[in-house]
């Protein structure tokens, strides 16, 4: 049917009748959709302030939410999914602000917990392991950066480091892969040998990478349920483990600007600056910035 045709059935004008073919011509179905439309924003009752109050107090992960810290477009995102009603972000904060929240940073209770002789506390992370060298800024002419010859195809090995908050005391493993094995290589050494009795319980820091929460990792912490236990840091707050300023520190001293022939080597140099450290834990307590 012609344009002028359709228009006679269904009373639309021929400017609308175009406009539409032209928008499903370009999108198919999805244009005939209806579309929000304007207006003031929907009001907001008691019960939504209500429960706005009550899930930012709460950590979302006991809500079965995949992340361990709530945000403004979060709150909004689950509250429009919970009650029906969906709100800008920026009217979250406003409501928030109004009741006395700000954004701080989370404070972890756990050290002073460890600093008391309560429990043994530690933080663990990952470092990877490049022989294509990790290349630091140098002095050349402006406008003329250097060139450095690279390996021609880049190899890879991993390590992971678990630091003790109050003794600096360092435990390390090293791994072809980057998963769930290499994680329980290093939690195996402060698990062995067994203890009879247990007479501080471990607290393990942790980011959020998967292979923390792999199942063979799950089965290991059941197993040490009474000596063991992981914790979680917030999510994207990698300044909150020390350990990060620890694998700075080996970048600076082993893998910045140095050239290794071999991931032999490499991973040689890398061992042995592990290894010295761990008979220094005062070092290793400065570089990490631990318990005074």
């Amino acid at each position: 049917m012609s344009v002028p045709q359709i228009t006679q059935v269904i009373f639309y004008s021929e400017d609308t009748v175009a406009r539409c073919i032209h928008e499903f011509n370009q999108s198919c179905l999805e244009s005939l959709l209806p579309r929000p439309k304007g207006g003031r924003p929907p009001k907001i009752t008691s019960d939504y302030l209500k429960r706005l109050l009550s899930i930012i107090e709460q950590d979302p992960r006991t809500l079965r939410c995949a992340f361990s810290n709530w945000t403004a477009p979060l709150v909004a995102d689950y509250l429009a999914t919970e009650t029906g009603i969906r709100l800008d972000e920026s009217r979250i904060r406003h409501y928030l602000h109004a009741y006395g929240y700000g954004v701080l940073r989370p404070v972890l209770t756990l050290p002073r917990q460890a600093e008391r002789g309560e429990i043994d506390l530690y933080y663990e992370d990952e470092i990877d392991l490049a022989l294509l060298p990790t290349i630091a800024q140098c002095w050349c002419k402006r406008g003329e950066p250097r060139k450095i010859a690279t390996p021609r195809q880049n190899q890879k090995r991993y390590g992971a480091g678990l630091i003790h908050w109050v003794s600096g005391k360092l435990y390390w493993a090293t791994s072809e892969h980057k998963d769930n094995a290499l994680f329980r290589a290093v939690l195996s050494q402060i698990l062995e040998p067994p203890r009879a009795l247990v007479e501080r319980k471990i607290y393990i820091v942790i980011d959020n990478y998967c292979i923390h929460f792999a199942k063979p990792v799950l089965a290991l912490l059941a197993a040490h349920s009474e000596q063991i236990e992981l914790v979680t840091l917030p999510t994207y707050s990698p300044q909150r483990n020390p350990v990060e300023r620890f694998g700075k520190h080996v970048r600076r001293k082993v893998t910045h600007n140095p050239f290794f022939q071999t991931i032999d080597r490499l991973l040689g140099a890398v061992k042995g600056f592990f290894h010295d450290l761990a008979a220094c834990p005062d070092t290793v307590r400065s570089v990490a910035r631990l318990a005074a």
